[in-house]
């Protein structure tokens, strides 16, 4: 009894209805900001914070790789899915950012978590800028880009599918390995640069600078294409309307 007597006396709200009740508030409160926590809402927040930094013009293979990698880490952080991944490019980021390299970013998260019966659809029409990077090492399953805003699409891509349902910009299957690059309407300039394998099929027209340095794979266009076709390169076909220009390798 001694004891007892001597914890009230150290601890006189012990025994209070209204301590109790202020415990019970903050566990509740705890528990209704565990309710609230949003981790797409927290991957958007955290890119813009980090990315918003880097010029957007500003694209090397280190930056890429760069920024590729944060995705990747944050991917395993925060164990997102494809799901996820589509609300946040397609729903939450337009909210933080207007565009830029994000492509590489995104490109990270799903890296890992992808696998060949896969689709992942992402669209543009609610950024309004240009997005880089998408499909950036990309290996397997299925991307689908809505919008005409891409630039970079499927650099060092590895195998799987990029489908562009709209145009696309400059760098397409930059030092791709393989897989197939689908664009159901036009391309810009550099398209298919230093490209090692794999198939890039335009179903529209070309811009200037086509397979420049190439070694391998196939390039068609179904439409009309500008100048500089198959400048520098060694190996790979490029076929624009039906024709077919063979580049034998050295």
């Amino acid at each position: 009894m001694q004891s007892i007597k001597r914890l009230l006396e150290k601890n006189p709200d012990i025994l209070r209805v209204s301590s109790l009740d202020c415990e019970k508030r903050e566990r509740r409160r705890r528990y209704e900001e565990g309710l609230k926590y949003d981790k797409v809402e927290e991957l958007a927040r955290e890119f813009h914070s980090w990315g918003s930094r880097i010029p957007s013009w500003r694209i090397d293979s280190l930056i890429a790789e760069k920024i590729f990698s944060l995705g990747r880490i944050a991917s395993r952080e925060y164990s997102v899915n494809l799901a996820e991944i589509e609300r946040l490019f397609n729903d939450v980021l337009p909210n933080y950012i207007r565009g830029g390299l994000l492509g590489f970013y995104i490109s990270g998260l799903y890296k890992d978590i992808i696998i060949e019966k896969d689709i992942l659809r992402l669209d543009l029409r609610k950024y309004p800028a240009s997005i880089s990077g998408l499909g950036y090492r990309h290996s397997c399953g299925r991307l689908e880009i809505i919008g005409n805003k891409a630039y970079f699409i499927g650099m060092e891509m590895e195998g799987g599918e990029i489908l562009v349902k709209g145009n696309a910009g400059n760098y397409i299957g930059k030092s791709m390995k393989g897989g197939n690059i689908i664009i159901e309407g036009n391309s810009r300039n550099w398209l298919g640069e230093k490209m090692e394998g794999g198939l890039i099929l335009i179903e529209g027209d070309a811009g200037n600078i086509v397979g420049k340095k190439m070694t391998g794979g196939e390039i068609v266009i179904r439409g009309d294409v500008g100048h500089w076709v198959g400048d520098e390169a060694k190996g790979g076909i490029i076929r624009v309307r039906d024709s077919e220009t063979s580049i034998l390798s050295l």
